[in-house]
């Protein structure tokens, strides 16, 4: 069985303004916890971080991760950075917008969409486990409005130019700007923040398609709320932990922050009441 993550921490943009502060710390923490705690080697970690997490690199080994996959492997992939969405180029979503990853190259003309995640990721292998954290947020106002660096909180959104052109223009774009940064094919209703949805992967994300997940200064520096949330109560719990229960103990730790933002846990309802990164039965 072998442990083996992708971990992708963003800062640095290639837009002005666009600078956050507490990506590569998330990406940092994670991987101690990956380490220490659930025993993942130094050499089975792949970390992007800043000018080195273009699309390509990204693609590249989100691709490698999944393609080299077995059954009983154990795998992580983590994001935390900037999301948006763009108009749907190919009409295949209800509410006519693509998410997106923001890639310290962003390109809005060509831009990492979660369709091409989804594609990858339904190429995984049976038997083999994989939990998705992302620490961004899709939603948001379409505003040109970034706040200052020393802001004590930043959204980790970055509003999309065609829809700031629409909206000067007068002739807004068809959908809706949404969260979910996966199409679900759901299995039954919303429990409160908990969705069963029939998708190979466990998905951890920082906030409703309402909200914007945060990047702020905590515990002496800056990080992703859902990341540093995460790591403190994997740490808590010494790596024995429930899915469903990990979801509850971060949203009750973002709560005591202060943090409007609530995590999202999706996939099989029968993973919920696996711990996290167990294997695959």
């Amino acid at each position: 069985m072998a442990k083996k993550a992708v971990l992708i921490g963003i800062n640095r943009y290639q837009i002005p303004g666009a600078d956050l502060r507490g990506c590569v710390n998330d990406v940092k923490n994670l991987s101690s916890v990956l380490r220490n705690i659930y025993g993942f080697s130094k050499k089975d970690l792949t970390m992007l971080t800043d000018l080195k997490a273009t699309k390509k690199a990204m693609e590249a080994a989100i691709h490698r991760l999944i393609a080299n996959a077995r059954k009983g492997d154990v795998l992580l992939l983590h994001y935390s950075g900037h999301g948006s969405n763009v108009p749907d180029d190919n009409g295949d979503e209800a509410d006519n917008r693509d998410e997106i990853l923001c890639p310290t190259d962003l390109d809005w003309k060509d831009p990492l969409r979660d369709d091409w995640l989804r594609t990858e990721i339904d190429k995984l292998p049976a038997g083999v486990s994989l939990t998705v954290i992302m620490d961004c947020c899709h939603s948001g106002t379409n505003t040109r409005a970034l706040p200052q660096p020393d802001a004590p909180r930043i959204e980790r959104f970055l509003p999309c130019p065609l829809d700031l052109m629409a909206s000067e223009s007068g002739r807004a774009l068809k959908g809706r700007i949404r969260t979910s940064l996966h199409r679900r094919v759901q299995e039954g209703g919303r429990k409160r923040d908990v969705v069963h949805a029939r998708i190979p992967e466990v998905l951890i994300t920082g906030c409703r398609d309402t909200q914007t997940s945060a990047d702020a200064y905590i515990g002496g520096s800056y990080n992703g709320a859902l990341t540093f949330s995460l790591c403190a109560a994997l740490k808590e719990a010494k790596g024995k932990i429930l899915y469903s229960d990990l979801q509850e103990r971060i949203a009750q730790k973002l709560k005591r922050g202060r943090f409007e933002q609530a995590p999202q846990l999706e996939g099989q309802r029968k993973k919920f009441n696996r711990l996290f990164l167990s294997p695959e039965e």
